[in-house]
């Protein structure tokens, strides 16, 4: 029973309302002006308090980006051609790849509200949308966060009543402040009943009303610009996403290989014979790069820690190869001979002599003299008369170029060290892009996407390690070539490759060493257990070159202006926790390059996801910059649906995005630089293709008009 009051006398209040409302509509016939309207509105708005940083930007009337607010009003049917906006509050969309903004506008006939669902079905409406009309407002009361609004309907016996929930309290008070002013000089009648009148410097606007929601939304959904472009190029975007933490994963993943060349080389190319051992690391770099199997059998060592005594210096698919490099044939060929006998003998217990491979100008000469030791009966197991090619091996080196090849800055050290070093690292990089292209495919990206994508990452992982690798070898190296000053010749004038000087940055990596070594610091147990007190020249110089090559370009870039510090040390930081969970990877999956791989991968990911909720990387706020932008200009072209689509792929969807946002951040002042430098160029350059329009052409057309109307 108690219910049933309630309702009568709620019913009772409904009707009351409506016709103190009725008539108070019918005495209605005061005409406003647009600018009365706007004075009224605009004055009773005031400031708002964004302290809480609860919106990106606040806009005033006059500082309104009016193509992103057109834009904003689309998805309520409207544009700033039939709105006056007052006060844009704005909020960017989570999703870096959805052209739209949220927020609110106070605009002349009503408030209108958009804020993100937090969802994670991209597919559906991310928008919940709020909107308080002006038109036909009689009431309006503000309880807590609910705005409870009242609308007159002359041709209803109930009026409208809507109660709208808006979870900013600041805000609340502004529409309440807004909503009295509305009632208070009765705007929302005169909305109603047409009795507010256009201002004519104003008419006509409506004739370019463009449909800009459209356009919008079609870029959300078909341009799809941050997957398909950004992402795509060598940019910050990119280098700062999964692929940068599978590169990083995959260039520590081929460190082990590199500390293995690294073993087999050792210092030896530094000493009397080191042309000797260039002859042994050169040949050897060859074969691996032909594909064959290759074992640098003179690290075999005896049962007293010594290179086997006569032992082969590398076996190649299973032959025993004796390297020598003397200065003519005849000294090659003899160093494997003692009393007239050979010294060199296979351990597979043929006891026939293994094959002495000699320098490549020397093969010839040294085949005669192998022929005359066989004929002599000096070879074992050998008949007299049987060819020496089987014991002779042609070097893919000269005598010559062995000697270049021990020292830095020649183009054969510089050839095989990158040779060598691509080697070491063409694993790692094709698991790398094997990874990469995994990543594309599960991404829902196209098998051709994917790969190529997986290639420029695997090419990357490869120029990197070869980088490090040959930089090492050539900073580690005891001399550099002076080629300026000639070459150095025997007695006998046989070539003995470039004079060379005496490499500074070896004798400083050496010293340094030697001094670290010695420290009480690097002798306690702390340092020993991190080999402190036995680290090498080489050592210092590699691990320097390593943070030159995956640190140094953002360093340059930071220099330059393109990155901020903050951007610097994240990357920084990603990258050094990615390097450090490989090492820790290979450890816990004992399986070659898999284990470094894996920890790499997995570390460097989460390390930019934690520091993604600290430090914003400099692209997406660039990005963002240029999306706003390219709203606000666009929106206020005037473009077909086809000059739309252009602008968009020299702007937003550049090919080389990347370089776009350095120039917008280098510029310091990154919104006019991509309105000045970017947009407004891009719109010059598609509507100068427009069709010139001629007086004649029109009076042709509207003779063309009337003849067919008579």
């Amino acid at each position: 029973m108690a219910y049933i009051v309630v309702l009568i006398l709620v019913v009772i209040m409904h009707v009351i309302l409506h016709f103190y409302n009725m008539s108070q509509y019918k005495k209605c016939n005061k005409y406003l002006l647009n600018d009365q309207v706007d004075a009224y509105i605009a004055s009773n708005i005031g400031e708002y308090d964004n302290s809480e940083k609860r919106y990106d930007f606040v806009f005033a009337k006059n500082e309104i980006p009016l193509g992103r607010a057109s834009a904003f009003l689309n998805f309520f049917d409207k544009t700033i051609y039939t709105e006056e906006p007052y006060l844009f509050l704005c909020k960017r969309s989570t999703v870096d790849n959805e052209f739209r903004e949220y927020g609110c506008i106070f605009a002349r006939t009503g408030f209108y509200y958009s804020e993100e669902k937090k969802i994670n079905d991209r597919n559906s409406n991310r928008a919940r949308q709020k909107e308080i009309s002006f038109l036909g407002l009689t009431q309006l009361w503000a309880i807590g966060k609910c705005i409870i609004s009242v609308y007159v309907r002359p041709n209803c016996i109930f009026d409208k009543v809507r109660a709208t929930y808006i979870s900013d309290k600041r805000l609340v008070q502004l529409i309440k402040n807004v909503g009295k002013t509305v009632v208070a000089n009765d705007i929302g009648l005169c909305l109603t009943k047409g009795q507010v009148a256009e201002i004519i410097e104003r008419e006509g606007r409506n004739e370019h009303v463009v449909d800009g929601a459209e356009y919008v939304r079609r870029v959300d959904i078909d341009t799809n610009v941050y997957d398909q472009v950004v992402e795509r190029e060598e940019n910050i975007l990119k280098k700062q996403g999964d692929h940068v933490a599978v590169e990083d994963a995959g260039v520590v993943a081929g460190f082990p290989k590199i500390r293995a060349f690294f073993g087999e080389i050792k210092n030896y190319m530094n000493g009397s014979r080191g042309h000797g051992y260039a002859a042994e690391y050169a040949n050897n770099t060859v074969d691996r790069a032909l594909g064959r199997d290759v074992e640098n059998a003179a690290q075999i060592l005896d049962e007293h820690g010594r290179q086997v005594k006569h032992g082969a210096d590398r076996i190649v698919n299973g032959k025993e190869i004796q390297t020598k490099y003397y200065k003519t044939a005849s000294e090659t060929i003899g160093a494997v001979f003692e009393h007239k006998e050979a010294i060199y003998i296979r351990s597979d217990g043929s006891e026939k002599m293994m094959q002495i491979e000699v320098p490549r100008d020397q093969y010839q000469d040294a085949l005669k003299a192998m022929q005359k030791r066989i004929d002599s009966g000096q070879v074992p197991n050998v008949e007299p008369g049987e060819t020496a090619k089987d014991y002779v091996r042609k070097g893919f080196f000269t005598y010559e170029q062995s000697f270049n090849v021990a020292r830095a800055g020649t183009i054969e050290s510089l050839s095989v060290d990158i040779t060598s070093g691509a080697v070491c690292c063409a694993q790692a990089a094709g698991i790398s892009a094997l990874i990469i292209f995994a990543q594309g495919i599960w991404r829902g990206e196209t098998p051709a996407d994917a790969a190529k994508k997986s290639l420029e990452s695997g090419l990357a992982v490869m120029g990197k390690g070869t980088l490090i690798y040959a930089l090492t070898l050539q900073l580690s190296r005891k001399e550099v070539a002076n080629v300026l000053a000639g070459k150095v010749f025997t007695a006998d004038g046989i070539s003995q490759g470039y004079m060379a000087i005496n490499n500074p940055v070896y004798n400083l990596a050496e010293n340094m060493a030697d001094s670290l070594g010695k420290s009480a610091f690097a002798n306690s147990g702390v340092g020993q257990k991190l080999g402190l007190n036995n680290v090498t020249g080489r050592q210092l110089i590699g691990n320097t070159v390593t943070v030159v090559v995956v640190f140094g370009p953002d360093v340059v870039r930071t220099l330059q202006g393109k990155i901020s510090t903050k951007q610097l040390f994240k990357n920084s930081v990603i990258g050094a926790i990615g390097m450090a969970g490989a090492a820790i990877g290979q450890t816990i999956i004992p399986i070659p390059i898999v284990g470094a791989m894996v920890g790499g991968a997995v570390s460097g990911f989460v390390a930019k996801k934690v520091l993604d909720n600290y430090i914003e990387d400099d692209a997406k706020e660039m990005f963002r910059v240029l999306k706003e932008e390219f709203i606000d200009q666009t929106m206020l072209a005037n473009l077909s649906q086809e000059e739309f689509d252009e602008i968009a792929k020299l702007t937003v969807g550049h090919k080389k995005i990347s370089k776009l946002l350095q120039n917008m951040y280098q510029s310091g002042e990154e919104r006019r630089y991509a309105r000045e430098a970017i947009m407004l160029p891009a719109i010059m350059a598609i509507t100068k293709k427009r069709a010139r329009i001629s007086m004649s052409a029109y009076g042709d057309a509207i003779i063309d008009v009337v003849s067919i109307e008579l």
